[in-house]
């Protein structure tokens, strides 16, 4: 969680390096119409590798609940517990569901305010994040998505200058993410505890 946005930077700023030393002699209107078509690769690799990781570990915190109750019975492996197919369809539903209704004000903060993006960019940014989460994966790794996506984006931009990129906004985001956990905690402790006094222990 901590280096992987860091790794997400460091491949978002070299592939985007890349990408400019092999286009810096295209003219930038047929650059600009190749590029919006690529975006839409680059976008569908990083939805899949969103499902990759994000839904999984969804998955990893319903399937051994269900254990817990003797959903799987108890002639099934603990260690190899199998993922129903509901299952499979409620968490990358809830992704997707999450994403559209309340992941806007997330994609104007990505696109428009941290740096300045065109489709190069666009490109560049998800291609970097999609590797980087694809890769976490396939190592079985959690990591967060969104801080994946938003650091590439940052190495992207740092390619046109650092100045492009407004740090000030870089330091709120990083300070949510911080704050995210702790916070995540004690709604989590407070929450068990109301259920506890509820149910009774």
């Amino acid at each position: 969680m901590i280096l992987s946005p860091l790794i997400g930077f460091a491949i978002g700023f070299l592939f985007m390096a890349i990408v400019l030393n092999l286009t810096k002699n295209a003219h930038k209107s047929t650059a600009e119409t190749h590029f919006k078509r690529l975006q839409l690769c680059s976008a569908a690799a990083y939805s899949f590798s969103h499902g990759t990781n994000d839904a999984q570990k969804t998955m990893g915190i319903i399937v051994p609940l269900l254990f817990s109750i003797g959903y799987f019975g108890s002639a099934v492996d603990p260690n190899h517990l199998p993922v129903p197919l509901w299952v499979i369809l409620i968490a990358h539903t809830a992704i997707a569901l999450g994403t559209l209704f309340g992941g806007w004000r997330i994609v104007k903060t990505m696109g428009y305010k941290i740096t300045k993006l065109r489709p190069v960019h666009g490109f560049a940014a998800e291609t970097a994040g999609a590797a980087t989460i694809i890769g976490a994966s396939i190592a079985g790794i959690p990591v967060s998505t969104t801080h994946i996506i938003c650091t590439s984006i940052m190495g992207v931009g740092t390619t046109m200058g650092a100045s492009t990129v407004k740090w000030g906004i870089a330091r709120s985001i990083a300070l949510a993410w911080i704050m995210t956990i702790p916070i995540s905690a004690l709604i989590g402790f407070i929450s068990f505890m109301v259920i506890r006094l509820i149910v009774g222990s």
